[in-house]
């Protein structure tokens, strides 16, 4: 038999809903039966065979995510169940709705054990059909091509169900991996690339005006005493300027952040900023928010930058971060109780020599999204960033202090 899920790794979900949903249709199955059955045959035996089988199914089905990973590992434990549903069987007989109540059991053996597992199942089924049938040989009647041959087919067919539907569950997931695989790729690229440009933007820049500095320090060294110091104090400046630089771009390199959740990230962003400022920050974020990776990186990337903003310029005591669904798009909102500032025209903040705010406009524009600052002196900074973001609906929200 082939190795389960639950031997090599966490067991798959879609597989453990597919499992339920089959012990919710054995348990319908088996009331219905009972509903069905002529009063006289239903004895007490029959009634406490088959409500047992209701309850187990019943109950299978609520606590699946503990029994469907046991039962895959350990197929002697299914056993149990397939003996008691032929015990139904046996009081009952093989006629009527009692044999429907058993076919389920293949599906559910070829859903975990796939083709060696469920022909096992499916013979032993048989086996034990066969079994059963002869011993209740009185209270069949005549035996007909149904009862002999017909209705044992229905456990390999039944099986084949199984099968079939774990392939496509299989697929599925296969297909999903290779899907993210190939995002993270070509996120990975993407961020190399911007890397890049930003390297050379920012860093290469500033290690030339260093350099370019240095080279005339001498000159300025013989000839003017006042002017060389005050070159050397802005070399100095400089060099701690490309150094914190270069230490954003590390940072960047080593984030992680495409591997994870968004709410995960945004979350580990601000708690190390909190511990390295000093600055308090409060966290409400919305964890069925999960855009494509692109969406991720950019939204994680504006909260490092607006953050490192209000560390430098806003002398403020505390921070709001919020993560929210609006319609098709993610808010991602940053508000402060700092200092503020005037606003002006993207245009006069690039003369200026002001990149950081552009820098954010640009971000959420190279994913379709849009930034709005407002803000007045004394009043603090909110920051608000929409980018459109799909949204499950099974995953409950998160908030942070």
């Amino acid at each position: 038999m082939e190795s389960s899920a639950a031997e090599r790794g966490a067991f798959p979900e879609r597989v453990g809903s597919a499992f339920r949903m089959l012990m919710e249709i054995r348990m319908l199955i088996t009331a219905l039966s009972m509903l069905l059955l002529p009063r006289e045959q239903l004895t007490v035996g029959v009634f406490v065979l088959m409500f047992s089988m209701v309850l187990l199914s019943w109950g299978t089905a609520r606590q699946w995510r503990f029994v469907a990973p046991r039962v895959a590992a350990h197929p002697s434990l299914y056993t149990l169940d397939m003996f008691l549903s032929f015990a139904v069987l046996g009081v009952g007989g093989i006629a009527g709705p009692y044999f429907l109540s058993t076919v389920a059991t293949a599906t559910v053996a070829g859903l975990l054990y796939r083709w060696q597992g469920m022909l096992f199942v499916a013979s032993l089924q048989i086996l034990v059909y066969y079994l059963t049938y002869a011993l209740t040989a009185s209270r069949a009647g005549d035996l007909t091509f149904q009862a002999l041959l017909g209705q044992p087919l229905y456990y390999p067919l039944a099986g084949f169900v199984g099968v079939a539907l774990r392939r496509l569950l299989d697929d599925y997931a296969a297909k999903e991996t290779a899907l993210r695989q190939a995002q993270v790729l070509a996120a990975a690229s993407q961020e190399r690339a911007r890397l890049a440009r930003e390297m050379h933007d920012s860093l290469a820049k500033t290690l030339r005006g260093i350099a370019l500095a240095a080279s005339a320090l001498p000159l300025w060294a013989s000839r003017d005493q006042t002017r060389a110091a005050l070159e050397a104090e802005q070399i100095a400046t400089a060099a701690a300027v490309a150094s914190r630089e270069a230490r954003d771009l590390l940072t960047e390199l080593r984030d992680d952040a495409i591997t994870r959740s968004l709410h995960e990230a945004l979350r580990d962003v601000a708690d190390r900023w909190a511990e390295q400022t000093g600055i308090a920050v409060t966290c409400d974020l919305d964890a069925r928010i999960e855009p494509e990776l692109r969406m991720r990186h950019e939204a994680v990337a504006i909260l490092r930058e607006v953050l490192t903003n209000v560390e430098r310029h806003a002398k403020a005591d505390s921070v709001k971060v919020r993560l929210v669904k609006e319609q098709d798009d993610l808010v991602l909102t940053i508000a402060d109780d700092g200092a503020g500032f005037q606003l002006r025209q993207l245009p006069d903040l690039a003369r200026e020599g002001h990149y950081g705010l552009i820098g954010l406009h640009e971000r959420a524009q190279r994913v379709g999204g849009t930034v709005t600052i407002s803000s007045e002196p004394g009043d603090g900074t909110t920051v608000s960033v929409r980018l459109p973001a799909d949204v499950s609906e099974d995953v409950p929200s998160v908030e942070v202090s």
